[in-house]
């Protein structure tokens, strides 16, 4: 016997099956991004370069150094001429240096590498000699030579060698066969699994170029490779802002220092509250990068006297406590995808064992990220206002 109703029918008391279900075609995903660093590398193509093997390797170099410092915590005197500084391989004879500080002029004329001691013409120019500190700085001007004399000292750097490994990625998803054939609201699963998983797969990379060690692991049966990222390569100019980030503390200690080599025009990764602290000082300034908007990528522009930063909101990477108030400033030039030959970002297809009554999927890649010239990047960080 069927359930009794009592009075007017309504939607509480009749059967509920009764009831069309209301469901929307799409599915709203929370974190549907996907991944403007890892497309951005892969559309600028100067950004991608294939990988021959596992490991893979750079070399770096620069010019001679130019500045050293006095070591001596006592410091010299007027009419001292042997001085110990911090690299006295950096000197050669006859080089002129100058003191800054002071503004006076010296002629290099012995150098002992051994002790880091050098010897000095004292006043070598029109600015008087006077008493030097400990940690003077010391710029090498160039050097001077005798009418007929024959060639000076030969000095080169050496080449630094810097590598890192590629690191395999899996996304894996699947459904049995009879949920594949089963009608469902927003279409098939299978191919809603398909686009979540490419999301997912990039963020995983991204979150390995970001934060990643390198690592080679040999424990196992098989070598097990972690790719290094960037916080791991950048250690020359880190910042901490501490709290309050003004416009002018950006300027002097990061802009000033980052554009002074490579690039005039970088990419910055922002935390939301970072992104939030520079369009208060540019005042609803910031430019969408059109070019960047064609791809799909919505990267804003921020000019500075020094040079250009592309902004991309990275607030699903630098997210959290530690990493809520970070920026990460990348020159575009220096920093690479390096996918091992055939081996970039592909979907793999029915997977499965021969027996399973089911279909599986998954992405894959064998990647790592070289990162050349720490001078060129920085790392800033505590931004909370």
């Amino acid at each position: 016997m069927p359930p009794l109703v009592t009075g007017v029918r309504d939607t509480a008391n009749i059967a509920q099956s009764k009831i069309v279900v209301d469901m929307s075609d799409t599915i709203g995903l929370l974190q549907p991004n996907a991944e403007p660093l890892i497309s951005f590398l892969k559309i600028a193509k100067r950004n991608t370069e294939v990988a021959n093997s596992p490991k893979f390797e750079w070399l770096e170099d620069d010019l001679l150094p130019r500045w050293d410092a006095i070591n001596l915590a006592a410091g010299y005197i007027a009419t001292d001429t042997s001085m110990v500084v911090d690299n006295g391989s950096y000197f050669s004879v006859n080089d002129i240096l100058k003191v800054p500080r002071t503004g006076e002029v010296m002629l290099v004329k012995t150098v002992n590498s051994g002790t880091n001691t050098i010897t000095v013409g004292r006043g070598y120019g029109l600015t008087a000699a006077a008493a030097i500190v400990n940690d003077d700085p010391l710029v090498i001007i160039g050097n001077v030579n005798q009418e007929g004399s024959g060639t000076r000292e030969i000095k080169s750097t050496q080449e630094v060698n810097k590598f890192n490994y590629t690191q395999i990625f899996k996304t894996p998803f699947g459904v049995t066969n009879t949920e594949n054939a089963t009608k469902m609201y927003g279409g098939k699963d299978l191919s809603y699994q398909q686009m979540k998983g490419g999301v997912q797969h990039k963020i995983d990379i991204a979150r390995s170029y970001m934060f990643g060690e390198r690592k080679l692991d040999t424990s196992g049966a098989k070598p097990m490779r972690a790719t290094g990222g960037l916080l791991s390569y950048l250690n020359k100019n880190n910042y901490d802002a501490g709290g309050l980030l003004t416009q002018p503390e950006f300027d002097n200690n990061i802009s000033e220092v980052v554009f002074k080599y490579g690039s005039k025009e970088k990419i910055m990764l922002c935390s939301a509250r970072l992104i939030s602290v520079i369009n208060g000082w540019a005042m609803g300034k910031l430019q969408i990068n059109q070019t960047a908007k064609s791809f799909g990528l919505e990267i804003f522009e921020y000019v500075t006297p020094f040079g250009k930063y592309q902004l991309i909101n990275y607030q699903h990477i630098l997210e959290g406590a530690v990493y809520g108030g970070h920026g990460v400033i990348i020159d575009p030039g220096n920093v690479k995808h390096r996918p091992l030959a055939g081996r970039d970002t592909k979907l793999e297809t029915n997977i499965q064992a021969n027996d399973a009554d089911a279909r599986i999927d998954q992405y894959i890649t064998e990647a790592g990220l070289e990162v050349r010239n720490p001078e060129t990047h920085a790392v800033l960080t505590g931004v909370t206002s």
